[in-house]
């Protein structure tokens, strides 16, 4: 089963090559690089598979957000919805085409026998390299979203979690994750994450930071990390 938000996306223009390419914060072209390393991991995947990809998955959409969440063995499910539909209502309202993983993913689903396209596997990966900015909840462990977490290593990630996470998720190159107490401080900050002039202006990538050694997550000049790093792992 497709996401419901795909349907709109397909009517949503997919950006030229160029217009992506031509994204630049300064002098320096931002989306260039993940342009490149993406194309890269696609042909890993295709191989890895043995099917193609939906073209698309070599670029991305710009205004693009992904959510991924632990479904399988959550231990409440029906709350932790009530905080995913919140904060894709945030990102909604600031103008973002929305994609989470809970409204369409059926886990316990089996492989089919037979396959032509990608999609036909349900994993999600196109939808989630389609993604300007992925974003995910990191509350419990889940399978699913470590292996998002390592496909998204080129793009932006925006993690939370009310609990201390496993040093390979704050290891992750080009990561966020915010800690919070109280659902209304992480909806806050998610307002202030997701909100923007637009993405020309205030695109989100990955670059290295001055005060930290591992890549950061930008959104424009201001480098998120040290926004946040009084509320972040």
């Amino acid at each position: 089963m497709r996401c419901a938000k795909m349907t709109g996306m397909q009517k949503y223009r997919f950006p030229a090559l160029t217009d992506v390419l031509t994204v630049k914060v300064g002098t320096k072209y931002v989306w260039e690089e993940r342009v490149r390393q993406q194309a890269t991991l696609v042909h890993m995947l295709e191989d890895m598979y043995g099917i193609k990809l939906n073209f698309r998955a070599f670029s991305f959409y710009p205004n693009y957000m992904y959510f991924g969440m632990p479904i399988t063995h959550h231990p409440n499910i029906n709350e932790a919805k009530e905080l995913w539909v919140k904060i894709g209502k945030i990102f909604s309202g600031q103008r973002w085409k929305v994609c989470s993983a809970f409204e369409h993913v059926t886990p316990q689903s089996s492989i089919p026998k037979e396959f032509d396209t990608f999609d036909d596997l349900g994993f999600d990966h196109v939808q989630m390299l389609l993604s300007e900015l992925v974003v995910m909840d990191l509350n419990y462990p889940s399978i699913g979203v470590g292996q998002q977490m390592g496909l998204s290593l080129f793009q932006p990630m925006i993690g939370f979690s009310k609990k201390p996470v496993s040093r390979m998720a704050i290891g992750r190159p080009g990561s966020l994750i915010l800690k919070y107490d109280n659902d209304d401080e992480l909806l806050n900050m998610m307002h202030d994450i997701s909100k923007r002039r637009n993405y020309q202006s205030d695109p989100f990538y990955v670059k290295k930071s001055p005060l930290r050694f591992l890549k950061a997550v930008f959104k424009g000049k201001t480098c998120l990390n040290e926004i946040y790093a009084s509320n972040s792992y």
